[in-house]
């Protein structure tokens, strides 16, 4: 039984995965593979439509069997909201990214979750329990329990590399952006250390003289923060490049599906934008 329910959660991962490619390659007007895996895979849908076989399909509760069309639409409106909001919070806190953010749309929790997509996903709920499960389920009814389980393995290697590849792809991807923060705060220190030394308090010392002690701590304070962003960029920019420059082909490659599917957060954001933007450049040229 359980290597029958894990071809269903393949076979519905894969069509998740078609749903979302398509409307974010109609949206944006361009091929988008979507995904937190390399492969034709989103298991998110695969966890929610499995689960939504199990309660009302295969349930032994006729009660469930026979439910509404009200009642399936607030058990998948609302299971969608744990099921995202968990999955979006695990994925942060492991790879400090995001694969979706709904920070733009109205009545959202955080941006892993919000009203629209919430009652999306209930309508789906149904549409999914009434017409896509039904013939899937008939499909594999004809299908030795023997055959099952072989495809089952077969299967279950295909995702174990898939995750395997994705997960060190993105460890490493974030140890390495990790090392950049370092390397730009251990410079930035020095730089402005060096910086404050030599040339602000030459110019303040002029400052001093004709304006007096006030204005000098004020042009301290602008001129402080201007120079500091300043250098922060230009370390920044070239670390980002000097990574790219000396990265293997394959490590480019994780970085731009990487940088082009996932919604960094924080301090890894400004990183990604200029790894992309080199990349882009470097291809033009």
């Amino acid at each position: 039984m359980l290597s029958r329910y894990f071809v269903y959660f393949i076979i519905y991962s894969f069509l998740g995965w078609i749903y979302e490619t398509c409307y974010c390659t109609i949206h944006e007007k361009e091929w988008e593979n979507r995904g937190f895996l390399y492969g034709p895979c989103i298991p998110l849908y695969g966890v929610g439509a499995t689960l939504a076989q199990i309660i009302f399909i295969d349930s032994p509760f006729r009660i469930l069997q026979n439910a509404s069309y009200v009642t399936i639409f607030l058990v998948c409106s609302i299971g969608s909201i744990f099921l995202e909001y968990f999955t979006s919070y695990v994925l942060e806190k492991k790879f400090n990214a995001r694969w979706w953010d709904y920070s733009d749309l109205p009545l959202n929790i955080n941006g892993r979750v919000c009203l629209p997509f919430t009652l999306c996903f209930g309508v789906a709920g149904i549409i999914v329990t009434q017409l896509i499960i039904p013939p899937i389920i008939n499909m594999l009814g004809h299908i030795p329990q023997t055959f099952i389980e072989l495809l089952a393995l077969i299967f279950m290697f295909l995702f174990g590399m898939d995750m395997a590849l994705t997960v060190s792809a993105l460890t490493t991807f974030a140890k390495e952006f990790e090392r950049i923060n370092e390397q730009i705060n251990n410079q930035m220190a020095e730089r402005i250390e060096t910086w404050q030394a030599n040339r602000v308090e030459a110019k303040l010392a002029k400052i001093e003289k004709a304006t007096g002690r006030k204005e000098a701590a004020f042009v301290k304070r602008e001129l402080t923060a201007e120079k500091i962003a300043e250098i922060k960029e230009q370390i920044s920019t070239e670390a980002v490049k000097q990574w790219i420059l000396n990265a293997t082909e394959t490590q480019r490659g994780q970085f731009r599906h990487i940088a082009k599917f996932t919604h960094p957060v924080a301090s890894t954001k400004a990183l990604l934008d200029k790894g992309s933007e080199f990349l882009r450049n470097k291809k033009s040229s």
